[in-house]
């Protein structure tokens, strides 16, 4: 029987929902130093991935609440809170949907994934912002909303816990980085009555990304 508590240790509440959950794995694995995300010095990253691959399986869920006497199922929408409108339906990825010329797309992902491996971090790396142009409709500058941008983050890999290899057999699951890409959300609200070359600030620091933030400079089309 699993002694160990996943709830505890990823500090969220059997009634958790699935977006939430994710985002307290983020915080205690990528967490710095001194920061409110940092995991409990007697958690382990492996405890912390073990935590979120348990949790974030529907069976091994419930299973692992049947277990500990816990809710099977919770209600984990209820209360939530009315979301804005999207200024544009389908969220916008920095790799896929912008032209990143200077600094590459490669270079952007390497910047990127220094934050979660700390290798290769060159002395004088500082705050650097990507810029970033989205065009919008007047009507919807008008109008106002929300701007959805996937932004590529990587995690340890949770098949190799990170090491890149199983004892003598390499990880393919990860290509044998340790690391695994994936994508998360980042908005932005612009307010009504926008105007063309309006620009916004968007910090990534709650993604574990320090050392790049966003500029997004919004062109209004006639």
């Amino acid at each position: 029987m699993e002694t160990r508590d996943f709830y505890l240790m990823l500090g969220v509440g059997p009634g958790v929902a699935s977006q939430a959950l994710r985002a307290a794995y983020r915080q205690r694995v990528l967490g710095r130093p001194g920061t409110p995300g940092r995991a409990p010095g007697s958690t382990s990253v492996e405890d912390l991935i073990d935590a979120y691959r348990a949790l974030s399986d529907p069976e091994r869920r419930a299973s692992y609440d049947e277990a500990r006497g816990g809710p099977v199922a919770a209600q984990r929408t209820a209360g939530t809170a009315p979301q804005a409108e999207p200024l544009i339906p389908e969220q916008l990825s920095l790799p896929r949907d912008f032209e990143a010329r200077d600094p590459s797309v490669d270079e952007v992902l390497d910047r990127v994934l220094r934050n979660f491996t700390g290798r290769k971090v060159p002395k004088s790396e500082r705050l650097d912002a990507l810029d970033l142009t989205i065009g919008v409709s007047p009507e919807l500058a008008a109008l106002g909303g929300v701007l959805e941008l996937g932004v590529p983050v990587f995690y340890p890999c949770p098949e190799c816990r990170g090491e890149g290899h199983d004892g003598l057999y390499a990880c393919f699951a990860c290509g044998q980085t340790g690391m695994i890409e994936d994508t998360e959300p980042v908005h932005l609200r612009v307010p009504p009555f926008t105007r063309d070359g309006d620009t916004f600030h968007v910090p990534l620091h709650g993604l574990g990304i320090d050392n790049l933030c966003l500029r997004v400079h919004l062109r209004v089309g006639h």
